[in-house]
């Protein structure tokens, strides 16, 4: 199933339910508390101490000439406020600790979708580049934009309740007071929404760079291409095109940056007019004698915490949109599993093989202007070995993922006894296959554990790890590492081991014997190994296989000649098929292949 890309900017309704939608998902009980309660109870606490200003405003500008019945008549009042600010700062600090709480659970909930998510790709969505982008901004982002998205939704629920108390008070006190102040927010909201975009436009535009910046930063850094950039001499190249990399993605956020001032520089000028404005209508209304001391006092008081909490609306406003490709990874990919789990339910479990076939198949890789394979025919019955031969690039390995069922066809049918398989549970077929492919892993896990990886069901089956090191040829190898099946692979680990080309290529077919399922896919499974490693392993091989269905894909014809099918490929068509007899005396395409090759061992000199 292939995972749909938005690229278009997110309204910011949509960025606040969802980030609604993502913490109160990630644990009910710490969104409540911290979303609702808190906030809440703070916004009381902050409409109790007006009140109390309010009150004690009254009592110090009584008419009194003795200053000890004015200290009397105010000093409940400032008991009351003092008490009343210390719960405040404990409701502050409470919110403060269980946010971080929330925090963490939403990172690990989202990192958790994501990762179920990606599970739910098909293999061929990894050739396309817009999902290694997104993929790429989750782990990006997966620290960082969970913290934006608590912190935004908290300040701008803190900010909400703010708002609708002393907008209450402001009615009660003076009415005309709210139009100056929701032309106030008017540009605090609209520039706070322009500023989000720019971020958000900025994000998305340099996804694809700062991927392949990584990419460089990669190649400078890790293991693998080490041994190659410094024979080669290419880390002044790569550190160059970092460089460049890096100076560009600075000049789009210069860009960014400079419009963004722009429009902070006329928001603040905005916000700063309509205040004076309003500092002023209250002048006038005390001037008339439309207002006494005490209500123009405690009217100044709500309107500057008024103006505070909607000047903070911007800031989660930001936060939330500049999140908002965060956010919208995050509804695809719980968008994904959705689908998925919809596309599972209801499909039949496949039995035991009896017949594979491939009738008229056509697949093409996305972005690929011509077919990989074409007009592909084939029936394979079980317990059959089956070979398939042809040039580079002539679609083997792609037929061969396509009956290990990690890519689905493009046109034509794949069936399963029959039955075709897009009626069938793809999970379950899949739990039918193990497969040992050209770009097979060697895991930095130790060496029973990258067996046992084969089937996790049994591994703690520590003979059956055994058998299937012994199977593979790889005994020898394992019992000269320093702890046997117990050391640990990956230098870059403490005291990792690293293993050869041939060596790891006999462990990924130690972890398919492991695995013990009915149909066996080898492609290129002895690729390299040395000629003499290569024949034993292939003669042990073919005793391993036996009663099992098997795919084996070979440039070595000895290593099929004894097959039961033979397939050539050749751009991507089956050209021809039979035996190792049939199609020497064809004297086509195969024929002509392994004539050339064994002319060449012939030539070798003795």
């Amino acid at each position: 199933m292939a995972l749909k890309v938005p690229g278009a900017r997110r309204s910011a309704p949509a960025n606040i339910i969802d980030a609604l939608r993502l913490s109160r998902e990630a644990s009910p009980g710490l969104f409540w508390l911290v979303v609702v309660a808190l906030p809440a109870a703070e916004g009381l606490l902050a409409l109790s101490l007006l009140a109390v200003f309010r009150g004690g405003a009254d009592a110090f500008l009584s008419n009194s000439s003795v200053p000890g019945e004015t200290v009397e008549r105010i000093i409940p009042w400032l008991g009351v406020a003092i008490v009343l600010t210390l719960f405040m700062i404990f409701m502050a600090n409470s919110r403060h600790t269980v946010q971080e709480l929330l925090l963490d659970r939403v990172r690990q909930f989202s990192a958790r979708r994501m990762h179920r998510a990606i599970a739910m790709l098909e293999l061929v969505d990894f050739d396309d580049s817009q999902v290694h982008d997104r993929i790429s901004r989750a782990e990006a982002t997966a620290d960082f934009k969970p913290r934006q998205v608590v912190r935004g939704i908290t300040a701008l629920i803190a900010s909400g309740f703010q708002i609708v108390v002393f907008t209450g008070m402001l009615v009660f006190l003076q009415p005309l007071l709210l139009p100056m102040m929701a032309l106030a927010a008017a540009p605090v909201l609209l520039v706070s929404s322009k500023l989000a975009g720019q971020q958000f436009g900025f994000f998305h535009a340099v996804t694809p760079l700062e991927r392949r910046r990584r990419y460089v930063g990669w190649l400078m850094t890790s293991r693998e291409p080490a041994a190659e950039v410094r024979s080669f001499g290419l880390m002044p190249d790569f550190a160059r095109r970092y460089d460049e990399l890096t100076d560009e993605r600075y000049a789009e956020l210069r860009r960014m940056v400079r419009g963004q001032w722009r429009n902070l520089l006329v928001s603040q000028v905005s916000f700063g007019l309509v205040l004076t404005a309003a500092v002023g209508l209250l002048g006038w209304f005390f001037a008339s004698g439309r207002m006494d001391v005490p209500t123009l006092l405690t009217t100044v008081v709500a309107l500057s915490r008024l103006v505070s909490a909607v000047g903070g609306l911007g800031g989660p406003m930001a936060e939330l949109s500049e999140a908002g490709l965060f956010l919208g990874d995050q509804a695809a990919f719980y968008d994904q599993l959705r689908r998925a789990e919809e596309l599972e339910r209801g499909r039949a479990l496949p039995e035991r093989l009896r017949e594979l076939r491939v009738r008229d198949l056509t697949f093409r890789y996305p972005g690929a202007e011509r077919d990989a394979l074409a007009g592909v025919d084939m029936t394979i019955g079980a317990g059959q070995l089956v070979a398939f031969v042809g040039p580079n690039g002539s679609g083997k390995t792609t037929m061969a993922k396509i009956l290990s069922f990690l890519y689905r066809p493009g046109d034509g049918t794949v069936s399963w006894n029959g039955q075709d398989i897009a009626g069938l549970d793809h999970k379950a077929l899949r739990d039918h296959v193990t497969a040992v492919f050209q770009d097979h892993m060697t895991y930095h896990f130790s060496i029973e554990e990258n067996v046992s990886l084969g089937d996790l069901a049994r591994a703690g089956d520590h003979a059956a790890v055994t058998g299937a090191i012994e199977a593979a040829g790889a005994a020898e190898m394992v019992a000269r590492l320093p702890a046997g099946a117990a050391t640990e692979l990956g230098p870059e680990f403490g005291d990792g081991t690293s293993l050869s080309g041939g060596e790891s290529q006999r462990l990924a077919l130690a972890r398919a014997l492991f695995r013990d399922r009915e149909l066996v896919i080898l492609d290129e499974p002895t690729s390299a190994l040395d000629p003499v490693a290569d024949h034993a392993l292939l003669r042990d091989l073919r005793g391993l296989l036996r009663g099992r269905t098997a795919v084996v894909i070979s440039h070595r014809f000895s290593n099929v000649r004894h097959a039961d099918q033979i397939f050539v490929f050749d751009g991507g068509r089956i050209v021809e098929q039979g035996s190792h007899e049939s199609l020497m005396l064809a004297r086509g395409l195969y024929a002509e292949m392994y004539s050339l090759q064994a002319d060449a061992f012939a030539e070798e000199p003795a």
